[in-house]
């Protein structure tokens, strides 16, 4: 008896997995008749226009001329498929000097908006001239005079401290001018108040960053690279000589643990 039961069950479990595992047949057979029906139907629409890219808008720029801007997009984005990857046309905006990246939001059927991120000058290169970089050390074509840019200066130990990229166009800081820029942002994550207060940024013979003060013109070594608690001392160090007379000639953060300061007397 306890046999013909369990015989029964398994015969009704065998037969509610085979309709389970039909009826998930069928739900796989009609997703791939769904997905292949919308593809064709969405292939047909775009042989007839209707995804072709017919409004292209682009966001507000200040350094790159918006007429300019909105030219070459409409030239490279319109009549375009929405349905395209458009790698080509975002390659052809990035080549421009002040383009870091490109990025394309589509509204279907037929409207995209280009959202082009500007490079932004983060500091002024001594080499010779005083040329805008960004936060990478490509050199931007821009004029100080015009823009008013009050940047730090960062000052590499050679003047002929910038290269041309290979294949681009651009012309960027090598190593040692990129170190200085980090020191640069360095101070802006950390302590943008400070940054004003700052001169120039250079690397001594040791190759190490080295700022110069704007108020005492007083020399500070800050390491290979800039650390928070290197600019901490040094809030403190400004706070403590305000008012004073006796500025010392060099002060120097990069021995671990310990400050050097190095007085006009013993020079």
């Amino acid at each position: 008896m306890i046999s013909r039961k369990r015989s029964r069950a398994l015969r009704t479990y065998k037969s509610s997995k085979r309709s389970r595992s039909r009826r998930n047949g069928f739900k796989v057979v009609f997703l791939l008749l769904a997905t292949v029906c919308s593809g064709y139907a969405a292939y047909k629409l775009d042989i007839n226009g209707y995804f072709t890219i017919k409004k292209v808008d682009v966001n507000r720029t200040e350094f790159i001329s918006e007429t300019s801007l909105d030219s070459l997009c409409r030239c490279l984005f319109l009549g375009q498929s929405m349905l395209s990857d458009l790698e080509d046309e975002k390659n052809e905006l990035s080549r421009l000097a002040f383009v870091k990246n490109v990025r394309c939001l589509r509204r279907f059927p037929d409207r995209i908006r280009i959202q082009v991120e500007e490079r932004r000058p983060v500091a002024l290169a001594n080499v010779g001239e005083l040329l805008p970089v960004d936060s990478e050390g490509y050199v931007l074509p821009l004029d100080i005079n015009r823009h008013a840019l009050e940047l730090p200066i960062i000052t590499p130990r050679s003047v002929v401290a910038i290269y041309h990229e290979e294949g681009s166009s651009m012309t960027r800081l090598d190593n040692e001018g990129r170190q200085l820029i980090q020191a640069v942002m360095a101070f802006n994550v950390l302590a943008p108040e400070m940054l004003p207060r700052v001169s120039e940024f250079a690397i001594n013979e040791q190759g190490k960053i080295m700022i110069i003060t704007m108020e005492q013109g007083l020399r500070v070594v800050m390491g290979k690279w800039v650390k928070r608690k290197n600019i901490e001392y040094l809030q403190w160090m400004l706070e403590e000589l305000a008012g004073r007379r006796d500025i010392p000639e060099l002060v120097d953060l990069s021995f671990e643990g310990q400050i050097v300061v190095k007085s006009r007397k013993d020079s």
